[in-house]
């Protein structure tokens, strides 16, 4: 029988800075109760991987971990989410992402098969019609910060790969975005609305995205330090 879910935590270096680090032990105060895996080159060595039996580690070829570009490939793999198939749902959880509470099997129980923070436009929250934004104007869903169902996403990929050639972007928007314009990919993936991922998760414009939430922090964020600080300084007194 599968386990429901595993935190699935990228890294490539052997120190992290103080913001990684935050967000790391927030993962495991949050989150701890769930598998943790550190995923990074095989021959990583570094002390923040030795979390006794909070955590495991799981190396592939650190090619993979040579760009953002190498990362991207590893993630539209079918043999990374087959590594995990004993699990139902990956959060994919990188360090500059933080969670604020726990609602890891809330989000699993709502069935979707990719969800992460929305990256919104003003199009997206000012458009009152938005019967075909599923194909025409669809949302980026970051996948920084973002849950998936492990086995729509190797079905997908496996379609995807025969179709198509090497994916050229970000894994992120094959899953969110392109996907949607390409038949018949689109039938395979069932995405959340952006008001719903809102809920999961914020990226952009957190201060707009909190009102838009009805003043209420989501599951977690991406790239905190990044965009607004300052907002997440409130949110954070210890920052």
């Amino acid at each position: 029988m599968k386990k429901q879910v595993a935190v699935i935590i990228p890294v490539y270096q052997s120190e992290l800075n103080s913001n990684e680090e935050r967000s790391l032990r927030q993962c495991f105060q949050i989150l701890g109760n769930y598998p943790i895996i550190f995923v990074g080159p095989e021959d990583l060595q570094a002390n923040y991987l030795q979390n006794g039996e909070q955590s495991t580690f799981i190396g592939f070829p650190k090619h993979y971990f040579q760009s953002t570009k190498t990362y991207n490939h590893l993630l539209i793999s079918v043999e990374f989410y087959e590594r995990f198939a004993d699990f139902e749902y990956m959060l994919i959880y990188q360090l500059d992402a933080f969670v604020f509470r726990d609602e890891l099997k809330t989000w699993c129980a709502t069935g979707f098969d990719y969800i992460g923070s929305p990256k919104l436009h003003r199009k997206h929250w000012e458009n009152p019609n938005t019967k075909n934004w599923p194909i025409v104007d669809p949302v980026l869903f970051n996948g920084g910060f973002s849950l998936r169902k492990i086995q729509s996403i190797i079905r997908f990929l496996k379609c995807y790969h025969v179709l198509y050639s090497q994916w050229p972007a970000n894994e992120d928007t094959l899953f969110s975005v392109y996907h949607k314009r390409a038949f018949p990919l689109r039938f395979l993936l069932k995405l959340p609305t952006w008001k719903q991922a809102l809920a999961f998760g914020f990226e952009r414009n957190p201060k707009l995205a909190f009102e838009l939430n009805q003043q209420k922090l989501p599951f977690g964020c991406h790239a905190w330090e990044k965009y607004n600080p300052s907002f997440w300084k409130k949110q954070m007194p210890d920052l």
